[in-house]
């Protein structure tokens, strides 16, 4: 009936709009394209393109088997992935994607002693967005990925662990105007200093916007080593996990402002059902659970 390849043919028609260019960059003869699309016209009973003096044009069909077709390619890609990795007991590749706040949390250790403990793995990392990183998971150029999901948006049958579960706080430099204040201060007081950090997301967005509050980032800046070091020399504040500030807090070069709110924070590490069982996963997520809630 129908497969891969002939998804690849329609694709490739579909992009030059020729058959004879389409047939250069498939390797092919014309006449050999023309029958293979002739044939799965007989096959299907349906007009795979329109044919005028100005070359050929998709058809809804078409165009409905492409974009199905390129989904059903993904799968296979990732199929192979996950064979791949279960066939290496020692070795392989492993694909990791974190957002980040985890990429400057606990992920450089992880990785270092996964590093050591796994001379024979290539790993290959990526930092993004929670959106993309999830992308990725379902496309399957990902094995693992970890950041703050919206626990809820995840699809059931993934395995989810919980890595992370604290209360954002939020820094300012020592002398800083708010630090006057005496008790814990609102989210509007907060707002009426500048803030520096990296996008919100949706949870935390969520959890405001339900409490009747916002946070409105003047500097949006995915990396904290530059957002601290302008904190630390003006009248912005930034906000994140604990952790992340340790160091600045235990010298002093940056406060802790108390606030009314407590606002939650909560990291997942995600991978498919059929990706867990792979060694190299398995060993990476039993060194993550060391660092880890």
């Amino acid at each position: 009936m129908l497969d891969v390849s002939d998804i690849h043919i329609l694709s490739t028609i579909s992009e030059t709009g020729s058959i004879n260019k389409a047939a250069e960059k498939l390797f092919m003869s014309q006449p050999t394209l023309s029958k293979r699309i002739s044939r799965l016209e007989q096959v299907l009973k349906v007009e795979l393109f329109h044919r005028n003096s100005t070359g050929m044009k998709p058809t809804d069909v078409t165009n409905y088997l492409i974009s199905n077709g390129k989904q059903i390619q993904s799968k296979l890609d990732a199929m192979c992935r996950h064979v791949e990795l279960l066939s290496n007991l020692e070795g392989g590749t492993l694909n990791i994607g974190v957002s980040p706040i985890i990429e400057q949390l606990f992920f450089p250790k992880v990785l270092m002693d996964f590093v050591e403990d796994s001379n024979n793995v290539e790993i290959s990392f990526q930092v993004a967005l929670p959106d993309k990183l999830q992308q990725g998971i379902l496309d399957g150029d990902l094995d693992i990925a970890i950041g703050p999901f919206v626990r809820g948006e995840l699809p059931q049958e993934w395995v989810i662990t919980e890595v992370k579960n604290e209360s954002l706080i939020f820094v300012v430099r020592a002398g800083h105007p708010i630090l006057k204040s005496r008790g814990p201060v609102s989210i509007a007081d907060l707002n009426k200093y500048p803030v520096i950090g990296p996008a919100m997301n949706k949870p935390i967005a969520d959890f405001l916007t339900s409490h009747g509050m916002s946070l409105p980032l003047n500097i949006t800046c995915d990396n904290y080593h530059i957002s601290k070091s302008i904190v630390m020399m003006s009248e912005h504040y930034t906000g994140g996990p604990r952790e992340l500030f340790s160091n600045e807090l235990s010298n002093g070069d940056l406060v802790e402002v108390k606030i009314e709110a407590e606002i939650p924070w909560r990291a997942y590490c995600i991978t498919r059902p059929e990706t867990i069982y792979a060694p190299t996963v398995k060993k990476f997520i039993d060194i993550l659970n060391q660092y880890t809630v």
